[in-house]
């Protein structure tokens, strides 16, 4: 685990590590395909990376952008991963309209997941490594991505994209599964805020439990960002 003094700090390794798998995905097979996440952590980083210093290293028109989990509102809602992404950096790169692969939120949480499935097996391809990068978060109470603890999601082992209904907050989100996460050929865990401590304490402790955290199912190239 890669431990940072701030989050500013946070931000701009991350920003690096990106641009650096950009180029290297790249170099290697003529595209870079990226899942981002939403929540407050990521934000600062995305901005960064939609600034001059780092925006001209990379190669945007070779860029393929997907979504790990989005909530199941309006691509306007302030809620929308979607949206937020949108305004720290999608409207500030040179990026094509074609190359971003919105959770679509337009038939039903149950439709949208099978049709964003299909985009991702259709641009990624059906094979180990489907994607270069997929970006996480950890909540407090050890989830990523939309998988939650006790939720029936995290025994998925066909489907690649799923829906998934949130009892305690009344709403359905959209997620990527374990089966297509673990098979990222690299994964990277941003983590900011002290209330994340006690949580991350579990899992560099690596016990194996009964119950594991959502996020200790987490398997492959993994690099932990904290701050």
């Amino acid at each position: 685990m890669l431990r940072y003094k701030s989050y500013e700090l946070l931000s701009i390794a991350a920003a690096h590590f990106f641009t650096i798998a950009c180029s290297k995905s790249i170099a290697a097979h003529n595209k870079f395909t990226v899942a981002l996440s939403g929540g407050n952590t990521p934000k600062r980083f995305y901005e960064l990376l939609a600034t001059a210093e780092f925006s001209k290293n990379i190669n945007w028109k070779k860029v393929f952008i997907f979504f790990s989990d989005e909530r199941y509102v309006q691509h306007s809602n302030a809620e929308s991963n979607f949206n937020m992404v949108s305004k720290a950096l999608l409207d500030h790169i040179p990026i094509s309209r074609k190359n971003i692969f919105a959770i679509p939120v337009s038939a039903s949480a149950k439709k949208d997941a099978l049709t964003y499935e299909a985009f991702v097996k259709k641009i990624t391809g059906d094979k180990k490594n489907a994607f270069d990068l997929i970006l996480l978060g950890l909540g407090a109470d050890g989830h990523t991505a939309s998988l939650f603890a006790g939720n029936k999601i995290l025994t998925e082992k066909k489907r690649l994209v799923k829906e998934v209904f949130l009892k305690d907050k009344n709403m359905h989100r959209i997620s990527f599964t374990l089966p297509l996460i673990n098979r990222a050929k690299a994964i990277l865990v941003l983590v900011n805020g002290k209330e994340k401590e006690a949580v991350l304490k579990k899992v560099s402790a690596r016990r194996k439990t009964k119950n594991p955290l959502p996020v200790q199912l987490l398997k492959g190239d993994i690099t932990w960002m904290i701050a």
